[in-house]
């Protein structure tokens, strides 16, 4: 790999883009009304905090590609460190097992109506807001009685956020 500016040049660029957009990040409630990042952050973790206080309810995670990994990865950061029960659905044999009989629509929405519960937080990653998969598993957690939880783009036509 050969950079064209120095790796301390690209650091920089790196983190002032990053910077850039944060100042883009915005959060909503669940009726769609505009909140703060943080405040968005604040009522998310309360809500996680508040739900998972019962032993029985717990903090589901979907996504796909990089997103998949994100959840995979914080459903083990919530468990291991914050002491959650957490789990995420990307595990290679259930999602072509599930993918090929019913369709990969249904990937996220099988295992959510199997182990969800009313009371648990579904926490669905998604850049675009349009994977039919995730948009199926919110679908389904919110007919369990679930809260759900989104990370996506704020698009006009993003259905994840609307």
């Amino acid at each position: 790999m050969t950079f064209s500016t120095s790796p301390l040049s690209f650091g920089v660029h790196y983190f002032e883009q990053l910077a850039r957009l944060s100042e883009q990040f915005q959060a909503s409630d669940h009726q769609g009304y505009p909140l703060s990042f943080a405040e968005g952050v604040n009522q998310a973790a309360k809500v996680v905090a508040a739900q998972t206080q019962q032993q029985t309810n717990k903090v589901i995670f979907i996504g796909n590609g990089g997103s998949a990994a994100v959840a995979s990865h914080q459903a083990i950061d919530y468990w291991r460190n914050g002491g959650f029960r957490a789990i995420s659905f990307n595990d290679g044999a259930l999602l072509t097992c599930i993918g090929n009989d019913f369709g990969y629509e249904q990937v996220f929405s099988k295992p959510i109506s199997m182990f969800a519960q009313s009371g648990d937080v579904l926490i669905a990653i998604s850049s675009s807001g349009q994977s039919a998969n995730i948009l199926a598993g919110v679908e389904q957690a919110r007919k369990l009685g679930c809260f759900v939880i989104t990370l996506s783009a704020f698009k006009s036509d993003n259905p994840l956020v609307n």
